[in-house]
C-alpha cells in the first residue's frame, strides 16, 4: 500500500476525484441560492415548498454522484492494476523479493490484497466526501449512497484483476486498452440480455441462444437497489403535486429502472474474482524474472 501510495497516476485521479464533486455541489447550491428551481404540477395543483424542490435537487444529484463515483472507481481500477505488479516485474524489484524467502504466493496474495484495501480507500474517501456535500442539501439519503458504493467497489474490483492479470503478460497500456475493449463488449452484451428478458428483441431462438451464451461468459455489473430507491422518491414528491393525473403507478415507474443484482448474479461475480485472481497468481508463477 506504501508502494501504491507513491503512484502519482492514483494522486491525480483522486485529486481529480474530490475536486470535482465538491465542485459540482457548491456550484449546484449557489446556483439554486441564486435562482431557484420552478417546479409546476398539472394546472390546479399546489406549488411545491422550498423542502420538497430540495428534495428533488438532491435526489438528482445524489444519482448523477452515483455515476461519478463509478467512473473514477473504474479509473483507479485501471491505475491500480497497471502498477501494482508491472513495475515490480519491469524494474527488477521481483528479483530481490523473490530471491529472500517469499513465495510467489504469498507476493500475489500481497499485491492483490493491497490493491483491493486501496481502491476502498479512495473510493470510500470520495463516497465520504459525497455524504458530506449532501448535507448542503438536506441529507437522508445516505443509505443509498453507501450501497451503491460498494457495488462500484465490486465491479472495480474486477476489472483490476484482469488488469493485473494482463498487464504480468504485456505492457501495462497495452493490457488496460485489452481489458477497457473487453470491459465494453460486456457492458454491451449484458445490456442486449436485458433487452432480450424485457422482450425488447422478440423471440427469435438463435438470437437468444447467442446472447445467453455471451451473458454468461462476461462479468455482470454489480448493482444496488439505490436508484430504485431514488426513483421511488422522486415519484412520491412529483406525484404529490399531481394528484388525481393518469400517469403511470409508482410500481410501473419504479420497475422501469435497474434493481439490485439477483443472487445468481453475485454469485457469478464471486465466482470471476476467484477465478481472475487465480489467473494473476499463474501468471506470476510462470514469469520468468
Amino acid at each position: 500500500m506504501l508502494e501504491l501510495s507513491r503512484r502519482r497516476i492514483l494522486l491525480v485521479f483522486f485529486v481529480i476525484g474530490a475536486l470535482g464533486i465538491g465542485a459540482i455541489g457548491v456550484a449546484l447550491k449557489i446556483l439554486l441560492t441564486v435562482s431557484p428551481l420552478s417546479f409546476s404540477g398539472p394546472p390546479g395543483s399546489p406549488a411545491p415548498d422550498p423542502a420538497q424542490l430540495n428534495l428533488i435537487t438532491e435526489l438528482q444529484f445524489v444519482t448523477q454522484l452515483m455515476s461519478v463515483i463509478g467512473f473514477f472507481a473504474l479509473l483507479i481500477a485501471f491505475a491500480i492494476g497497471m502498477t501494482a505488479i508491472y513495475h515490480d516485474l519491469e524494474s527488477g524489484a521481483a528479483v530481490s523479493i523473490f530471491s529472500k524467502p517469499v513465495s510467489r504466493l504469498a507476493f500475489t496474495a500481497g499485491k492483490v490484497l493491497a490493491a483491493v484495501v486501496s481502491m476502498v480507500v479512495i473510493v470510500g474517501l470520495l463516497s465520504l466526501e459525497t455524504r458530506l456535500v449532501m448535507t448542503l442539501f438536506g441529507g437522508g439519503l445516505e443509505g443509498a449512497l453507501w450501497v451503491e458504493t460498494v457495488a462500484a467497489v465490486g465491479n472495480a474490483s474486477l476489472l483490476m484483476l484482469i488488469v493485473l492479470a494482463l498487464s504480468t503478460w504485456m505492457n501495462n497500456i497495452i493490457a488496460a486498452v485489452v481489458a477497457f475493449i473487453y470491459n465494453f463488449v460486456a457492458s454491451i452484451v449484458v445490456a442486449l440480455h436485458g433487452q432480450l428478458v424485457g422482450g425488447g428483441l422478440g423471440s427469435n431462438e438463435i438470437v437468444k441462444l447467442v446472447l445467453t451464451v455471451a451473458y454468461w461468459l462476461v462479468p455482470h455489473q454489480l448493482m444496488s437497489d439505490a436508484r430504485r430507491q431514488l426513483a421511488r422518491a422522486e415519484f412520491d414528491v412529483i406525484s404529490s403535486q399531481s394528484q388525481g393525473g393518469s400517469g403511470p403507478s409508482a410500481a410501473d415507474f419504479v420497475n422501469s429502472v435497474p434493481g439490485a443484482s439477483e443472487l445468481q448474479d453475485i454469485i457469478w461475480w464471486v465466482f470471476l474474482v476467484a477465478l481472475m485472481a487465480t489467473l494473476v497468481y499463474l501468471a506470476v508463477r510462470r514469469r520468468q524474472v
